[in-house]
C-alpha cells in the first residue's frame, strides 16, 4: 500500500518559519508598552517630585505663619487670655501674663478673678456670667491689681466662643487705659477749677455791680442835691469835678465787673452779650467790626456759653494789643452739629508762631472737646483763628442775624 502523504515540514521561501514570525511580532509589541510604561512612571515621579516641593514650601510658609503668629500674639499691645466657663485661665499671652504680674506658666488654671479688684468683683461676676450667654464682643471697664504692682484700669472686650459640641470658653483683649481714666480725672478736675474760679468771679461781679456801683451811683445823686443849695455855689466847680469822678469810677466799677463776669449772659444769652462785647471792643479800640451770628443763641449749657465769650474777650485783646487792624470780622455760627466761632483780622496781631501763643486758648478748647484751627496771611491780607466746639443737640436754627458793622 501506498504511504499517506506527509505535510511538508520544509521552510517556506525566504527561510524563516511561521511560527518565528510570531515570536517576532509579540517581541516588537510587547517592547512598545515597556517604554510607554517607563515614560509614564517618569512622568509620574516628575509630577510627584513636583507636589513634594510644593508641600515642603507650604510647610515652610505654614511654620513662617505660625511664627509670626505666635509673635503677634505673644507681643500684641494688650493682653489676651481664653477663660472656661469657670473664670479660669488656660490661654494667655506674653503680654497678659506681665499686665497681672504672673508667669504664663503659673497663670495658667488660675481664675482670672483673681486680679479684679476687691470694689469691681461683683460687677465682673454678673459680666462675665451675661458674656457666656450672649454673643458678639462685650466691653467692660474694671479696675485690676496685679499680683506685684500698683492697682490699673483695664478695658476688658469679651467674645464667645463654642466650638462644635465643646464647652464653651470666653476669649479677652485687656487694654491698660490708667492713662486715658488719669487724663479723664485730670479734666475733671480741670472743669471743676473753671467752674469754681467763673462762681467767684460771679460773686464779685454781682458785688462789683449792685453794692459798689449804687453806692457810687448814690453819692454824685447827693452831690447833685448839694450843688443846687445857695451856700455852696462857691464850690461848685469842685462839685462838677466831684461829679465827673464819681462817673468815671462806676464806669470803670462796670467795667471791672464785666470783665469778671458779664451779667448779661445770665439775662440776654450768648448772643447778646458776643454782640455787647463786639461794639464795646470796636468803640474803644476804634476799629471796624463786623459780626455775623445766628438768629437764635446756639444750644450749649452755662460752661460753654462762658468759654466762648473768654475766647472771644482774649482774641480780641490780643488783637488790639499785638496789631493794629482796620477791619475785623467776627462769626459765631452753627456748621454741621459745631459751634464754630472764626476772628479774621487784617492787623498784624497774630503771632508768627500760633502754637505756642495760643496755648491758653487750645487749653480750654481742648477741655471742652473742640479743636482750634490757626491760618496764616490770605490773598486779601487777612489772618484767621477759628474755634470748633461740638453741640449737644443738631442744628434746630438755620438762620442767620448779620448785625451792622461797628465803628
Amino acid at each position: 500500500m501506498d504511504e499517506p502523504a506527509r505535510p511538508s515540514t520544509a521552510p517556506p521561501p525566504g527561510g524563516a518559519s511561521v511560527t518565528g514570525q510570531k515570536e517576532a511580532g509579540h517581541s516588537g509589541a510587547s517592547a512598545r508598552p515597556s517604554e510607554e510604561l517607563a515614560h509614564e512612571l517618569h512622568v509620574h515621579q516628575v509630577e510627584l517630585e513636583t507636589q513634594n516641593e510644593e508641600l515642603r514650601r507650604a510647610q515652610l510658609d505654614l511654620a513662617a505663619a505660625r511664627d509670626r503668629y505666635m509673635d503677634l500674639y505673644d507681643f500684641a499691645p494688650v493682653g489676651y487670655f481664653t477663660l472656661d466657663r469657670d473664670g479660669t485661665v488656660v490661654e494667655a499671652n506674653l503680654t497678659g501674663a506681665a499686665m497681672v504680674g504672673e508667669e504664663r506658666r503659673s497663670l495658667l488654671s488660675r481664675r482670672f478673678l483673681r486680679f479684679v479688684a476687691a470694689a469691681d468683683g461683683d460687677r465682673w461676676h454678673h459680666y462675665f456670667q451675661d458674656a457666656l450667654k450672649s454673643s458678639g464682643p462685650q466691653p467692660v471697664e474694671i479696675s485690676l491689681h496685679p499680683r506685684a504692682g500698683p492697682m490699673f484700669y483695664g478695658q476688658v472686650s469679651c467674645l464667645r466662643v463654642k466650638p462644635g459640641d465643646a464647652e464653651p470658653t470666653l476669649r479677652i483683649a485687656l487694654t491698660d487705659i490708667t492713662s486715658r481714666k488719669q487724663a479723664e480725672l485730670d479734666r475733671r478736675i480741670a472743669v471743676t477749677a473753671v467752674e469754681a474760679r467763673e462762681s467767684e468771679r460771679r460773686r464779685v461781679a454781682r458785688q462789683l455791680h449792685d453794692e459798689l456801683g449804687q453806692r457810687l451811683s448814690a453819692l454824685k445823686m447827693d452831690l447833685v442835691n448839694l450843688s443846687s443849695a445857695p451856700s455852696v455855689a462857691p464850690l461848685a466847680r469842685q462839685i462838677t469835678a466831684m461829679m465827673e469822678t464819681l462817673d468815671d469810677a462806676v464806669s470803670a466799677v462796670r467795667r471791672i465787673a464785666i470783665d469778671l463776669r458779664p451779667l448779661m449772659l445770665d439775662d440776654l444769652g450768648l448772643n447778646a452779650s458776643i454782640d455787647w462785647l463786639t461794639r464795646e471792643w470796636a468803640q474803644r479800640m476804634g476799629v471796624r467790626v463786623s459780626l455775623r451770628l445766628d438768629d437764635t443763641d446756639p444750644p450749649v449749657g452755662e460752661r460753654t456759653s462762658i468759654a466762648v465769650y473768654r475766647m472771644l474777650q482774649e482774641t480780641l485783646t490780643r488783637i488790639g494789643r499785638h496789631g493794629r487792624p482796620t477791619h475785623v470780622h467776627v462769626e459765631m455760627l452753627r456748621q454741621a452739629g459745631e459751634l464754630v466761632l472764626s476772628v479774621r483780622s487784617n492787623g498784624s496781631g497774630w503771632p508768627e508762631a500760633p502754637a505756642e501763643t495760643t496755648a491758653g486758648l487750645r487749653d480750654q478748647v481742648h477741655l471742652l472737646g473742640g479743636q482750634v484751627d490757626v491760618d496764616g496771611v490770605s490773598d486779601d491780607g487777612y489772618k484767621r483763628i477759628a474755634v470748633r466746639l461740638p453741640l449737644r443737640r443738631a442744628n434746630d436754627a438755620k438762620g442767620v442775624h448779620r448785625a451792622p458793622d461797628s465803628t
